[in-house]
């Protein structure tokens, strides 16, 4: 690199990728000083392509014009030195190094590159559900920065990000958000979980990261309700029940149809989180809001209704009760219950204690099978990137570099592409592992053919693309009864299709509480699926869950 070239980088002057320093010595490895300087070049190489140019030898004249002021040999040499120890603390390798000689002395330009990370040690997932108003939103936000709320929402406004959400108050998508554990357990809050800087400074203190999924409440949104639960593939669910709420519904229900049970929302959200299989947790919410009478009549139905879905419910009021739950709580049958305020710090404490203490992985922790993930989002026209694909991590390990399959595509045909990179919370990472959040950058794959539902996984699994299928289902809402000929949409993981009721078995038409065993067939083309997984079927206020059973049909052609 010429002085001339030098002289236009000043000119550009400091960005977020550029950081200019007079010099650098010993003193800069204090403790107080070198933690600022790790911290400015985590930042500067934190996003695509992870790379940041660090200039030595650089006079800053009251912070707007910067001149070469030069070093001698040795400082320069000293410098070095200095910014190698400095970036080997902070994750980051120095790829070019540049001595530019000028009239002042040595100016050294170095090009800074983030080391992709090894894959989180322990990670944990949790999806979130409950009616609208419930707070969700709220409590994920308190989780994470580690503060009460002040009572209005105030913990939740990073998670809004759309503007029909900002303008309601209401989350519309499906968020996701962590919070981490030191190895000594302490959590690692963020102040503001939207500065990117603080983000990765968080998860490289943690050992330990429990990822949230948010979705929406608001009946509007069930179907990307439904979609969290089911696409997440998390190792544990989270069911919110809003006291307040809760109660008043159920008297209404009382007073109007004589029967007193838990609002149907609520009720179907206990019911998808146990058919998932996986272990689930239910939080009372709003606990600083209920009057006893209310907090009695809600924690009565909810005990009620676990236990007639099979479900063992334990009530966690102090951190001594937490221990005896988390040894039980991977079996899948005791639920813990607590009662919660987003406003008092106790309640919040209890909390995350038992986040702390939940073992990492249960379904979610097989590592030694296929590698597979469904596609949830797809990003098309990021910058130096082919399709990136995100979703979590269903089984298996998946490496950077290696070869995958994606698909069901338009013909049923699977397709072989790539692994580029692969990202967890904006870090570059060499693996993710069965249960991680990931986003995965895939070449050599057409990216208009990718969407959301597809499968990636590695090549010559059992997994192909399946059209016509078998389940055994319940039908847990529907207004009169289902014949053959109905066509609801499927939801199963990230897939969402409309699929035909071609045939009911053992009998003429289904209504509420029937179980069955049906054919379906998909009404659009392939999807990714296999024995033993989960469905959601609906249509406005019809629900019906199943396991599928048989795969009837089955195509694995694979183009490359």
């Amino acid at each position: 690199m010429s002085a001339d070239r030098v002289l236009e980088i000043l000119k550009v002057g400091e960005t977020k990728i550029t950081e200019f320093k007079k010099r650098l010595t010993r003193a800069d490895l204090k403790p107080d000083r070198v933690q600022k300087l790790v911290t400015r070049i985590r930042y500067m190489t934190c996003e695509d392509p992870f790379e940041g140019r660090f200039l030595v030898g650089i006079e800053d004249v009251r912070g707007s014009e910067w001149r070469i002021d030069g070093l001698s040999e040795e400082g320069i040499e000293l410098a070095e030195e200095v910014l190698s120890e400095i970036c080997k603390e902070a994750g980051v390798d120095i790829v070019e190094k540049d001595r530019v000689e000028t009239a002042k002395g040595f100016v050294g330009v170095y090009l800074l590159k983030r080391i992709p990370a090894p894959e989180i040690k322990e990670t944990c997932s949790i999806n979130i559900a409950g009616r609208v108003s419930s707070g969700k939103s709220t409590l994920v936000g308190c989780l994470v920065t580690g503060s009460v709320d002040d009572g209005s929402g105030k913990a939740r406004s990073f998670l809004l990000k759309h503007p029909q959400e900002i303008t309601r108050g209401q989350t519309a998508d499906i968020h996701l958000a962590f919070m981490g554990f030191t190895h000594d357990g302490r959590p690692v809050h963020l102040e503001n979980p939207l500065n990117k800087e603080e983000t990765g400074r968080a998860l490289d203190q943690s050992t330990r990261i429990v990822t949230f999924f948010d979705a929406p409440g608001h009946m509007e949104h069930s179907k990307t309700m439904i979609r969290s639960i089911l696409g997440g593939d998390a190792a544990y669910g989270l069911v919110l029940v809003p006291i307040p709420d809760e109660a008043r519904l159920i008297q209404s229900e009382q007073i109007g149809g004589g029967r007193v049970r838990l609002d149907d929302i609520t009720r179907e959200h206990l019911i998808l989180m146990s058919s998932r299989g996986a272990p689930f947790m239910v939080i009372l919410s709003k606990a600083d809001k209920a009057s006893r009478d209310d907090l009695t009549l809600v924690d009565n139905l909810v005990r009620e209704t676990l236990k007639e879905i099979g479900k063992i419910p334990v009530n966690v009021r102090s951190t001594d009760e937490i221990s005896p739950v988390v040894k039980e709580i991977g079996n899948g049958v005791i639920v813990p219950v607590l009662q919660v305020a987003a406003t008092d710090i106790s309640s919040m404490a209890l909390l995350i204690e038992l986040l702390r203490l939940l073992p990492m992985s249960t379904r979610s922790g097989d590592l030694t099978g296929p590698a597979r993930a469904y596609v949830d989002k797809v990003y098309r026209g990021i910058r130096g990137t082919n399709v990136v694909v995100t979703g979590t991590v269903m089984s298996g390990v998946f490496k950077t570099g290696q070869t995958v399959v994606i698909g069901p595509g338009q013909n049923g045909e699977m397709t072989e592409g790539r692994l580029f990179s692969i990202e967890m919370f904006n870090k570059r990472v060499i693996a993710a592992k069965s249960g991680d959040p990931f986003g995965f950058d895939i070449k050599d794959v057409d990216k208009h053919q990718v969407r959301r539902g597809q499968i990636v996984t590695d090549p010559g699994g059992s997994i192909g693309s399946c059209r016509v299928f078998e389940a055994d289902i319940v039908v847990t809402r529907h207004p009169t009864r289902i014949s053959e000929g109905y066509a609801p949409v499927l939801q199963c993981h990230t897939i969402q299709q409309t699929v035909i009721l071609r045939t009911i078995y053992d009998s003429e038409f289904l209504c509420v509480g029937d179980f069955a065993r049906v054919r379906l067939e998909f009404m659009m083309g392939s999807e990714a699926l296999q024995v033993g997984d989960r469905i959601v079927l609906r249509e406005a206020n019809t629900r019906a869950i199943g396991t599928i059973v048989e795969i009837v049909s089955l195509m694995s052609a694979l183009t490359t």
